[in-house]
């Protein structure tokens, strides 16, 4: 028994598992805006897929860097709360109308939707990351709306659990930006169990390599808690945006890919 979960288990994945639940821990972005174009060009999921599992493993790694964070004293959770009030069920109702998609040639059309979100989702993630304007106009918005926002994409595309709500409660919710990243934790784990069941529900999930992702992320977050009080945001915000970047550049081509423009 021990030797075949041993042998289920892909190297790779546990090395992707690893950098991911490390950029996670220390930024509060890339549970989707990084995992889900990986998954897509690097193991060759198909978006809804890759979205499935990128929230599962999402869910998993949460629960830990959770514990992590709060023994720090960072997470806030009043403020979380009121950010689920409304990101929670329109997260739920999102995922569920992918689930509604079965004729195959409509299936292709969302798939490279899906893409397209993602890719557009994570160019908003780099922008508010390194980018004063973005974030002036972030500010503006209330928390409801901010909150509304996150749960559509992140039901449809597994992103948005850091992208938006870090500069969600960084702005409106008044956090510091350290404190917001703590925080983000345990609202993208409500999120993401969210998104993962309603997938799981309907037989869309990879379990194998999402144990593999597992096992790289419980081997990260030992060293992913002492660098947290180590680094500067700057240096997070820079090493995070750099794999985003690289991440989001392999999208594009598995997009131009699939609609044979290269």
């Amino acid at each position: 028994m021990e030797l075949t979960l041993l042998s289920s288990l892909d190297p790779y994945a546990i090395l992707a598992g690893f950098f991911f639940s490390m950029l996670i821990f220390l930024s509060g972005v890339g549970a989707g805006v990084l995992v889900v174009p990986s998954l897509i060009v690097l193991f060759n999921l198909e978006p809804t897929l890759a979205v499935a599992s990128s929230s599962f493993f999402a869910f998993l790694a949460k629960v830990l860097m959770t514990v992590g964070h709060a023994k720090q004293g960072g997470v806030n959770w009043t403020v979380g709360r009121k950010f689920l009030y409304l990101c929670l069920p329109v997260t739920i109702l999102s995922a569920l109308s992918l689930t509604l998609v079965s004729d195959p040639e409509m299936r292709v059309t969302v798939d490279r939707v899906l893409m397209l979100l993602v890719l557009l989702a994570g160019l908003l993630s780099l922008a508010s990351m390194f980018t004063k304007r973005i974030k002036e106009v972030l500010s503006r918005l209330s928390l409801s709306w901010l909150s509304g926002i996150t749960g559509f994409l992140m039901g449809l595309t597994g992103v948005g659990g850091g992208v938006l709500v870090v500069p969600a409660l960084s702005s409106s919710g008044g956090l510091s930006v350290k404190s917001a990243v703590a925080t983000s934790i345990p609202v993208g784990l409500i999120l993401s169990l969210a998104v993962s069941i309603t997938f799981g529900s309907r037989g869309v999930m990879d379990y194998a390599l999402v144990a593999s992702l597992m096992v790289g992320c419980v081997v990260s977050l030992p060293l992913a808690s002492k660098l947290f009080s180590r680094f500067s945001e700057e240096s997070i915000k820079r090493i995070t945006g750099l794999f985003i970047g690289v991440a989001l550049i392999g999208l594009v081509e598995a997009l131009l890919e699939s609609m044979q423009l290269i």
